[in-house]
This record gives structure tokens, sequence and C-alpha cells, in this order.
């Protein structure tokens, strides 16, 4: 074979391969939004949050290069999470409301999680979502984290964050009763008392697991002006201005492998 088309072939045939690993390398990342179990309504309050909440989490993926996707009444199943890179699952907020996890959907965030994906998993308090009818700890204890009774402490009284591998900064995040939550790698303390507000592990095939036992920083709800230990409502003023940069810096680090 002449030797300049023997060589010409092995250079198609080496750009073709560095193309198809760029394609690769660059594909989109999907994080999906799950409003399948009546997240995001609130009975009491008599809000439905997530005309607002669903834009800023579309903008906040665009901003990270990934793509937001929202399961709202599918359940959730090995192939609905096949190419979803990071699932996001916010707390019921209503116990009259929440649509429970079935057993299969129990089994596939576990396995989601241990086979590599990214699971950020919100809980809120024992009067909104009834954990164990909603099945939370058959998804976490396999991990080391539980959920357990109310904790008690003042309304508004806010949570911070630490630097961590998660996040880049000390936040301010809304607060206002949540579970007893223990295990995992603590990222974030309620304000009164220390309580745990956000913990994570991680595992060996590169999955990650993200847990908050209450979801109002989920919710991105705090404002500047925010005072603390207020009672308020959803639509005053909480405190906790750092909501948004909270879970910017959790969905980059949920996205990275």
């Amino acid at each position: 074979m002449n030797f300049n088309i023997y060589f010409m072939k092995r250079f198609v045939s080496f750009l073709m391969m560095a193309s198809l690993l760029m394609i690769g390398a660059n594909a989109q990342k999907k994080i999906m939004f799950d409003l399948s179990h009546s997240q995001c309504t609130d009975v009491y309050e008599g809000h439905e949050t997530y005309p607002l909440v669903v834009p800023a989490y579309t903008e906040m993926a665009q901003q990270l290069g990934a793509e937001l996707v929202v399961n709202e009444n599918s359940e959730i199943t090995p192939l609905l999470l096949k190419k979803i890179d990071v699932l996001v699952m916010l707390s019921p907020l209503s116990n009259k409301l929440q649509k429970d996890l079935t057993e299969v959907e129990k089994k596939t965030l576990v396995n989601y999680v241990k086979k590599g994906g990214s699971l950020i998993f919100f809980v809120d308090d024992n009067h909104r979502v009834d954990l164990e009818r909603y099945g939370a700890n058959d998804v976490t204890r396999p991990f080391g984290i539980e959920f357990g009774k109310d904790v008690k402490v003042p309304s508004n009284v806010g949570a911070v964050s630490f630097k961590s591998e998660i996040f880049k900064e000390r936040y301010e995040i809304p607060y206002s009763g949540a579970c007893v939550m223990t295990g995992g790698t603590p990222v974030s303390v309620c304000m009164e008392d220390g309580w745990l507000h956000g913990t994570y592990v991680k595992e060996k095939k590169g999955g990650k697991l993200f847990v908050g036992g209450d979801t109002m920083v989920g919710l991105l709800l705090g404002y500047p002006d925010g005072e603390r230990k207020s009672f308020n409502r959803m639509e005053t003023r909480w405190w906790g201005k750092d909501s948004r940069a909270y879970m910017t810096d959790l969905l980059e680090w949920a996205l990275k492998r």
C-alpha cells in the first residue's frame, strides 16, 4: 500500500475518533426536576410555587451548561433516569396531597446513586409530609442517613452553610422547622442549636446523595431584608438571602464527575 494513502487513512481515523470523543465529552448533561409527588404545592398556604421555581432552576441549569427536564407525573424508573445526570426531588409540602414513593421508585433511587447518579433529596418536617408513608428513610438509610422527629426551633430561625467541597461560601439560607436528621457529612446547619440541615455521601462508583431536612432553600425562599426569628408566611420576608447561590453550588457539585 502506498505510504501516503496509508498515512491519510490512519489520520482520518484518528480525526473521527477524536471527534467522537469530543462529542461525548461535550454532550449536554441533564438535570431532572421531579414534580410527580406533589412537590411545590402547599394546601395549608394555598400556594403553588412551581410556576416560579421551575424557571429559576431552568436558568441555573443553563448557567451550568446543563438542560433541565421536568417530570410531572411519570413513575421514577431506571428507564426514566437512563440519561439523567442529576435528579432533584424537593419535599412534598402537604401530607394531604403527597404522592408516596412506590417500591419501584425507592429501589430505583437507591440503585441510581449506587451506580453513579446524583440525587438531591429534600424532606420537610412531619406536619407537612408524612415521612413514614412517603418512604423517605427507605431511600436514605442505605447510605447511613436517617430522618426522625421534628426539630423544635423558633419560626424563621435560619440556617448557614460552611465552605466545603460543595459550597464555595458561607451562605445564609431560610429554615423554619424541620425534621431531625443524622448521618452523612454535614455541610449546613440550623442557627439554633446546630441541628443538621444538609448532609451528603459519595459512593465508590461516583454516585452522590445530598439530603436536606428542610426544603425552604430548595424552594428558593428568603430575602436580604428578612428578619430572623420573626413569624412569617411564605409570601413574606423570610430570613436567608443566599438560597439561589446555595442551590447553584449544589447543582454544580452534583454534575461533576
